[in-house]
């Protein structure tokens, strides 16, 4: 019998299990990052296209879009929203895509066929086919 092979046995076991310890670190570091890839927001700048949602073609355009999750998009800058019955020009304005809802906070010009809305901001409810207004908001007839 070798001389050193009592010495070799504990410390092949300590090499495998530093090993097998190395492996589990690379594994949850991996698991993570591609974690955070997954939730990562999505932006493009000077953005437009179109939606067709359960009411209608929406067509939609902004400085920059942001994708915040699968349901959830926030047009950042100057931003539009435009269909066969209204425009609505404004800026930083958050669409549901799913629940067909906009709205922004921020002031905003709505145009249809009577006239223009001007409003300190605005919710957009495409269920309903109802915009409801935010704070002072006035509304200026076409001739």
């Amino acid at each position: 019998m070798n001389k050193y092979s009592f010495l070799t046995r504990p410390l092949n076991l300590l090499i495998f299990l530093i090993l097998i310890a190395q492996i589990i670190i690379i594994y949850i570091n991996s698991k993570e990052t591609f974690e955070e890839i997954q939730k990562k927001n999505i932006s493009i700048e000077n953005f437009s296209s179109i939606a067709l949602g359960k009411y209608g073609i929406t067509s939609f355009g902004s400085e920059k879009l942001n994708k915040l999750d699968d349901d959830n998009i926030f047009l950042e800058g100057n931003s539009y929203l435009e269909n066969k019955v209204y425009k609505i020009y404004g800026e930083d304005i958050y669409i549901n895509i799913k629940s067909e809802v906009s709205y922004s906070d921020r002031p905003v010009e709505v145009i249809n066929s009577s006239g223009k809305m001007n409003s300190n901001g605005f919710k957009n409810v495409g269920v309903e086919g109802k915009i409801y207004f935010l704070g002072e908001s006035i509304f200026t007839f076409d001739e």
